[in-house]
């Protein structure tokens, strides 16, 4: 189920529409999911009917690619984990066949939003797209997420369209039951701090702070001495101006006595 009171991409689409046109598009509950099924409009392949919530269909686990590493392999009673700071490309292991008047929104189960777990898709899944569902999910705690196989990740909310798109969905994903071969490469490229490497980080930094904080306790220490040995020099400093001051009043003395004579003696010669 998705998480009571959090508006989903599906919720924001319903009002969006509603706002611009004062209409809207009917969402799927459990008895037209079941009807729709059975009678071929809507195809989840494989389809548990345990799986229908009161307004959604709640979609499995199916291939796992995580960052930097490649592709998990799952085995019966499995386990993928989530490491701390983490990223990971997940898809659905039911695939989906959507007519041309309906179409969809999904999110994460809201146990995984609550550990912390974010995810990331695209805004909805239009009419007519047949196909696995994509998420990107990631990691922002200090803890690993274990999920198990078989574990139902996200849920499905279907929307009946006011009318049937002319064409449906036709662009790249169509068909898609795989990862792109460019998002296993960006996968591959990506690398993620691990937790290791964020208390390595933490150490270093602790480490450089204690450095600096040694380092300026050594320079008050020098500031206070500078400070010490001025205050002791104090007295013969004040002896030092005063000898300096007298001299100067001295030196400006003489050079006007020598000005006087000069002036005053050359005038007086015959």
């Amino acid at each position: 189920m998705i998480q009571p009171g959090v508006p989903t991409r599906g919720a924001a689409c319903y009002l969006s529409l509603k706002a611009r046109t004062g209409a809207g598009m009917a969402i799927l509950g459990r008895k037209e999911i079941s009807d729709k099924v059975a009678e071929g409009k809507i195809t989840i392949e494989p389809f548990d009917e345990n799986k229908i919530e009161p307004a959604s269909y709640d979609c499995r686990i199916g291939d796992v690619l995580a960052a930097g590493i490649g592709r998990h392999k799952w085995e019966e009673g499995d386990e993928f984990v989530l490491e701390s700071n983490s990223w990971a490309s997940a898809s659905s292991e039911e695939v989906f066949d959507l007519p041309n008047d309906i179409c969809a929104s999904y999110g994460i189960r809201s146990g995984l939003a609550r550990r912390g777990v974010i995810a990331f898709g695209g805004p909805q899944i239009d009419p007519g797209y047949k196909g696995k569902i994509f998420v990107s999910l990631y990691n922002p705690t200090l803890e690993p997420i274990v999920l198990k196989h078989g574990q139902v990740i996200m849920s499905v909310i279907f929307y009946q369209l006011m009318s049937a798109d002319e064409h449906g969905y036709s662009g790249p994903h169509q068909g898609q039951k795989d990862f792109p071969s460019q998002d296993v490469e960006f996968m591959m490229r990506m690398r993620s701090r691990n937790l290791a490497e964020v208390i390595d980080n933490v150490e270093t930094l602790d480490h450089s702070v204690k450095s600096l904080a040694e380092n300026l306790k050594t320079l008050t220490s020098d500031v206070h001495e500078i400070r010490r040995i001025v205050d002791d020099a104090k007295p013969w400093l004040k002896v030092i101006v005063w000898i300096l001051g007298t001299a100067g009043v001295a030196a400006v003395g003489w050079i006007v006595v020598e000005l006087m004579q000069s002036f005053f003696g050359s005038g007086s010669k015959p």
